[in-house]
């Protein structure tokens, strides 16, 4: 949980950095950048904390497609930006990508598969072992 819960920061971290770069150009540079600077660091630090114990493929396309929607949103609610349909039915796409990319399980690696097999064949051998010595007594 703790790993999800890094991705999730990162996430956050990147949107709020996206956010203040655009609030230094409008705003208040310095105070932009500043945010921009701790958050997308944050970020990065938050992000490799996560890769730790999630696939960097799976972390990777969470925290980039998330925070790709999350920054349209804020780009609609607090910018007044428009986004076309064509755009939006993009972003519900790469969104259906992101679920399932994160929660499917898809078959075992061929190396844990083989050795799931190679337990099993040596399970059901000393079982084997076991009946025979067990006939000869």
């Amino acid at each position: 949980m703790y790993y999800w819960v890094m991705l999730a920061l990162a996430v956050l971290a990147e949107v709020i950095s996206t956010v203040s770069m655009k609030y230094a150009i409008s705003n208040s540079p310095w105070l932009g950048y500043l945010v921009m600077a701790v958050m997308i660091s944050f970020s990065f630090y938050a992000f490799s904390r996560a890769v730790v114990h999630i696939p960097l493929a799976v972390s990777y396309a969470v925290w980039e497609g998330l925070g790709l929607f999350l920054i349209g949103v804020v780009g609609v609610l607090f910018f007044g930006e428009y986004l076309s349909v064509g755009e939006m039915l993009a972003i519900a796409l790469m969104m259906f990508g992101l679920l399932l990319v994160t929660f499917d399980k898809g078959a075992k690696p061929k190396d844990e598969a083989d050795e799931a097999d190679e337990a099993d064949e040596a399970d059901e051998a000393d079982e084997a072992i076991e009946i025979a010595a067990k006939v000869a007594l």
